[in-house]
């Protein structure tokens, strides 16, 4: 146990260390390229330097411009140098923990920390999790290696890095914990890591948390005040709109990447896709500028009542539905960056329109941020089918407890209308359906591996035995 203790707070510290080199990439990346060259500067979280809302667009032309350029240097870079490590990166991590735990390579972590950087940075609509659970995920499966785990160890490893990365980037370290515990499976979970996750968690926030300062994601303006019963017809109609949100989140993610995945068996292709979701994701975002970055941003704004206020009825009521557009354009096309992010601010959206239009009936709490919330777990927790996980992850990221028990009503209504749809196809029904691999694996990159998907692994060969010669070799018959 000991040795386990000390094994996961060193995964679980440099799983934090390398959330926050992915975070400070991504601050300067968006200040950079999309701010100085695309001239537009985003919603800002309290945690990058204090919340601030967005700019005007100062030239909007450079914008489409921007983000294909960002799209393609990811491309390029992804393609030659770990193909492994395109896409959202959290069904490659997933895949790896099941199948190969032991196999995932070291540049990954670096590939993916700046593919991510320069699509997302440069205005691309995907979020943080993906490239921080695929690039902890392979933290932890190079300690394993280094440690000489088995392979049944090793997927632990890998499951509590994912965990700690997360965590640490959402600053949500409990939540991680349990995300570690539910996001490998469907219908299952495998609370026999909780205890080592947690452990990972706590290092990764701590080491994230010395770079760029503890509390909550949101700051103080998540503070929800008191629920009152009134409020609790509207949860359920947020969570069954959320619910349906998540599910054709799903739907449209997959209609773009199940059409642009066969076509891109070259390197052109592979190259061109996401230069073409770049440029549409660029256009659509001069019309719902949300849709540009993460969106962390826009959901701390929709926390506040003035802002929220501020804000076109109209562009509140699209966000969600561009929000849903512009990543499955990212992100199906091939660029690097999370789909988990982006489920957060489609739901976030979604209770934010709500309480925009029962606001002006007297139906709505004084604050937007409870609806925002609850929002956010109903839409993204089912569809990841990780819904506590994800509901306490919401709620640490507002810093208000008090939200749990909204929270739990909005997930459930969610759930409701999700059915069995999952966002993430390395999952597995349950712990008993397929068991990790029992010997050593190598990875070997294909030359035409499709963006986004696990690496093709399989068993080292093993040696043959030494020829036999001279007396030793039995003599020929005639």
């Amino acid at each position: 146990m000991a040795r386990w203790a000390l094994l996961a707070i060193g995964i679980g510290a440099v799983a934090g260390l390398g959330a926050a080199g992915l975070f400070g990439l991504l601050k300067l990346g968006t200040h950079w390229v999309l701010g100085e060259l695309g001239g537009y500067h985003p919603y800002r979280t309290t945690v990058e330097g204090g919340f601030d809302v967005a700019s005007s667009f100062e030239r909007p032309w450079a914008v489409p411009l921007v983000v294909a350029g960002g799209a393609l240097a990811a491309a390029a870079l992804v393609r030659w140098l770990a193909p492994e490590a395109g896409g959202h990166g959290t069904d490659a991590a997933i895949a790896a923990a099941h199948h190969a735990p032991l196999g995932m390579r070291g540049r990954v972590t670096i590939v993916k920390m700046v593919a991510s950087a320069l699509t997302i940075g440069s205005g691309g609509s995907a979020g943080t999790e993906g490239p921080a659970a695929q690039i902890s995920a392979a933290f932890g499966s190079v300690f394993a290696r280094r440690a000489r785990l088995t392979p049944a160890q090793a997927r632990t490893a890998v499951v509590i890095g994912l965990a700690a990365g997360v965590g640490a980037v959402f600053r949500a370290p409990l939540g991680g914990a349990l995300l570690g515990a539910e996001l490998l499976y469907r219908k299952d979970a495998d609370v026999s890591v909780v205890p080592k996750a947690l452990l990972a968690s706590a290092a990764g926030y701590a080491a994230f948390g010395l770079c760029f300062g503890f509390g909550p994601v949101f700051g103080e303006h998540a503070v929800s005040g008191a629920i009152g019963l009134g409020d609790l017809p509207l949860l359920v109609v947020i969570g069954l709109l959320a619910g349906g949100a998540g599910r054709l989140y799903a739907a449209a993610f997959y209609w773009v990447h199940d059409r642009v995945e066969p076509r891109s068996r070259t390197t052109l292709r592979k190259l061109l896709f996401p230069v073409a979701g770049g440029l549409a994701v660029g256009c659509l975002g001069l019309l719902v500028p949300g849709v540009l970055g993460t969106g962390y941003g826009l959901m701390e704004g929709e926390m506040e009542r003035d802002v929220l206020l501020g804000l076109s009825l109209w562009a509140v009521l699209l966000v969600p539905l561009a929000k849903i557009v512009g990543t499955a354009l990212t992100v199906g096309s091939g660029a690097s960056g999370g789909i988990f992010g982006p489920g957060f601010v489609i739901g976030a959206g979604v209770g934010a329109a709500v309480w925009r239009l029962a606001e002006p009936l007297g139906l709505a709490p004084q604050s937007p941020a409870m609806f925002v919330i609850v929002g956010m777990a109903a839409c993204l927790g089912p569809v990841v089918r990780a819904p506590v996980a994800v509901l306490v992850m919401a709620v640490e990221t507002g810093g208000d407890s008090g939200l749990l028990g909204p929270g739990v009503i909005g997930v459930l209504s969610a759930a409701l209308v999700m059915g069995g749809v999952t966002i993430y196809r390395s999952q597995l029904d349950r712990r008993e359906e397929k068991e990790p691999v029992t010997e050593p694996t190598a990875v070997i990159p294909p030359e035409d591996a499709p963006l986004g998907e696990a690496p093709v692994t399989r068993p080292r060969p093993r040696p043959r035995p030494p020829r036999r010669v001279g007396r030793d070799r039995a003599p020929k018959s005639f």
